[in-house]
């Protein structure tokens, strides 16, 4: 269990000089705050990681002593829960590259003490960059970013005040075909069920509903396009 945290430790308040602000999390049902556009990338990738079960923004407060004899607390940025039983849970530090070189003494006092801190609750303290959040992971975060638009795009609507009906027949018959030919492409299966131009442009909607839904697997890792490959885990 994640440390029966529930709940942040620190408000996040709007600040001029960075991108501070809220992101809906459909993995946790609730907003999630972040201070920085960086920050705001690494939750979309844990909201779409499969292997995270939960994670916590502003988690802990942390009491240590600088080098001067002063006490200070540090309050790292996430709390990472996972499904697999077996992996601890992890707190996260997020910096760009150029602050963890140009204040390298004073962020290394702050991360010993959350080591320390970890080693004493069978935690795992680990600090990610922009190195790996924006160009190790700039394929799978740029697809992210392009599924999120439709993950939860039905759930938005007020159907009893507009009057819509969500027709589930096309998802379903969306899900049969490519049940029936293990693999193809987006282009392959739209094609297998229509050649009207209209009702193909409402099942590519639909096609990457199912896929931010995790209902139809694709290799998020490579360029997503209409040629990508698809299948049924």
């Amino acid at each position: 269990m994640m440390l029966k945290l529930k709940k942040r430790v620190r408000e996040i308040s709007y600040k001029s000089s960075s991108l501070s602000g809220q992101i809906c999390s459909k993995k946790l049902n609730k907003s999630i705050q972040f201070e920085s556009s960086l920050e705001k990338d690494f939750i979309y990738l844990i909201e779409f990681d499969i292997k995270v079960c939960s994670y916590l923004e502003q988690p802990i407060e942390i009491s240590y002593m600088d080098s001067g004899g002063k006490n200070r607390k540090y309050i790292p940025d996430f709390l990472i829960n996972y499904h697999d039983k077996f992996r601890k849970d992890e707190i996260i530090e997020i910096k760009y590259e150029s602050e963890l070189l140009e204040k390298k003494d004073e962020l290394e006092e702050k991360f010993e003490s959350a080591r320390k801190y970890c080693i004493n609750n069978d935690l795992v303290f680990r600090v990610i960059s922009d190195a790996y959040i924006r160009d190790e992971k700039h394929i799978l975060l740029k697809n992210i970013k392009f599924l999120s638009r439709y993950r939860d795009f039905f759930d938005k609507i007020d159907y009893q005040a507009t009057g819509l009906h969500f027709d589930t027949s096309y998802a379903c018959i969306l899900l049969d075909k490519i049940d029936q030919c293990e693999s193809c492409t987006i282009n392959q299966l739209i094609s297998s069920i229509t050649n009207d131009w209209e009702k193909k442009a409402e099942l590519i909607f639909l096609t990457w509903y199912l896929i931010a839904n995790n209902f139809i697997e694709c290799d998020l890792n490579n360029p997503l396009n209409l040629n990508s490959a698809i299948w049924k885990d």
